[in-house]
């Protein structure tokens, strides 16, 4: 025995031990030196990175959502699964100890059958004798996998990195629904102005149309002249109806996200942020590193390397050694008397033979689930930069974009107040009127949807760096 161990030593002392995968080894393509990161697994996200908008209303929205969202309960029902995986592993290592006990009442009779048996065969109960024997045992047994080659451990390491991907998945699930839904906020925001746009709108329509009734009734205007602000009056109340349903049915998907029932009492503000925090002249690299999802992939990889070194160790041998004490008596008194006791210990040893390559082909799965592991982490990477990238130059144009839309709509207020005043006056035309009416208020539903798109953008920047980043206020 002792010669046994002393090889199997030496065969493990052989064995190269298993270094940590560095992330930069996978990568194969040039990297803009300001982006060049070394991943780190030690930084957290801001979880309420909404408060750079100073909404008191979005804050007790988003507070509402953390406690109440099902998607974020079911993500953290998921960690705690990948956790409870841990410790099962880790329990693989430790030996197993279990307690057993029976009781057995056997029947024989002079013939060496059951008596069943010898009444099928003839014998009367007269002409048989029957023994009854009780016996009765109590045990406690261990057993436990030697794990010399480091398979077992292997597979908790597997685990415990599973179960920290999961945790960094999680973090990476509450950063994209807290984005979503303050997106979902915004979108309420956008909707309501332009739903405030349509009354006003509606009401110059209306104005409209009751102007050119009068003059119809005294006969100043055609009757197609009356019927064309009909028309128009009532496509202007279809199309504000149909804003209002929309305003209506983004508070109830609001209401949905916290598990209330989908009614349309939702609070939002009356405006967009007025100025939204300064994005600096320059973020540092590992300002990327934060993404819980690129940490989330990193964990994933090195839990498939270890899942990978597993399967290669499964072709080893497997030692096992096992113990097991306890007592046997014919009567249930003598259970705890020492001369009855039995006792027994062993090593057996399995080794994998032929298994029709079951354990080959298991190694080959596990290689692949490692390479297509890390292509995952290259893939979430490159999104990374792709996102932050596109994060910055959207933030640029988005407000170059609404530098003009203002300037268009101080244009068509003018042109609007001329043109509706002369209408009202008789200098103007009718479809002078409705032009200037419809530009002015296109214009202002298209800033509503620019600041909007503004907003949607800086927190789109926000998920591509991993949640907040140091800013100054203008």
């Amino acid at each position: 025995m002792k010669k046994i161990i002393f090889l199997l030593t030496f065969i493990i002392l052989g064995c190269a031990s298993q270094k940590p995968i560095e992330p930069n080894q996978v990568l194969d393509f040039d990297v803009p030196e300001q982006w060049e990161i070394n991943i780190s697994q030690n930084l957290d996200f801001d979880q309420k990175w909404w408060n750079i908008f100073n909404d008191d209303n979005l804050n007790s929205f988003m507070i509402e959502f953390m406690d109440e969202n099902i998607s974020l309960e079911k993500a953290m029902l998921n960690t705690r699964k990948a956790k409870q995986a841990s410790v099962i592993a880790t329990g693989s290592l430790l030996p197993s100890i279990s307690i057993s006990s029976g009781a057995v009442e056997s029947e024989q009779n002079t013939a060496g059958f059951p008596p069943i048996f010898s009444t099928l065969f003839g014998q009367s109960s007269d002409e048989v004798t029957v023994f009854t024997q009780e016996n009765y045992n109590l045990s406690l047994g261990t057993q436990w996998e030697i794990d010399l080659w480091g398979k077992l451990r292997q597979g908790r390491i597997a685990t415990k990195q599973q179960y920290l991907s999961a945790k960094y998945f999680e973090d990476f699930l509450k950063l994209s629904l807290t984005a979503e839904a303050s997106k979902l906020y915004f979108a309420i925001i956008e909707a309501e102005q332009v739903l405030n746009n349509a009354s006003k709108k509606l009401k110059n329509a209306e104005t409209i149309f009751e102007l050119y009734s009068l003059r119809y009734n005294k006969g100043s205007i055609s009757i197609q002249a009356y019927q064309q602000s009909e028309i128009i009056f009532n496509a202007t109340k279809s199309d504000y109806n149909n804003k209002l349903l929309m305003v209506n049915s983004l508070k109830r998907e609001a209401r949905l996200l916290v598990k209330d029932y989908p009614s349309t009492e939702f609070l939002v503000n009356n405006n967009f942020p007025k100025k939204l925090p300064s994005i600096p002249n320059t973020l540092p690299a590992d300002i990327v590193k934060r993404r819980p999802d690129l940490i989330a992939q990193q964990y994933n990889l090195l839990a498939n390397k270890a899942l990978d070194r597993q399967a290669l160790l499964t072709l080893f041998p497997t030692f096992s050694l096992s113990g097991n004490y306890g007592s046997s008596s014919n009567d249930l008194e003598d259970l705890t008397n020492e001369d009855f006791s039995v006792w027994n210990k062993g090593l057996s040893v399995f080794v994998p033979i032929f298994n029709a390559g079951k354990l080959i082909a298991n190694k080959k799965l596990a290689k692949s689930n490692r390479e297509i592991a890390m292509l995952d982490f290259v893939n979430t990477l490159l999104t990374a930069y792709k996102e932050v990238e596109n994060g910055f130059e959207s933030d640029l144009i988005s407000n170059q974009a609404l530098e003009i839309i203002n300037e268009n709509i101080v244009l068509s207020e003018n042109i609007y107040n001329t043109t509706f005043d002369g209408f009202m006056k008789g200098s103007s035309t009718f479809e002078d009127a409705i032009n200037a009416n419809n530009a002015l208020y296109d214009n202002l539903d298209l800033k509503a949807r620019l600041e909007k798109v503004r907003i949607e953008q800086r927190i789109n920047l926000i998920l591509a760096l991993g949640g907040g980043f140091n800013i100054t206020n203008d």
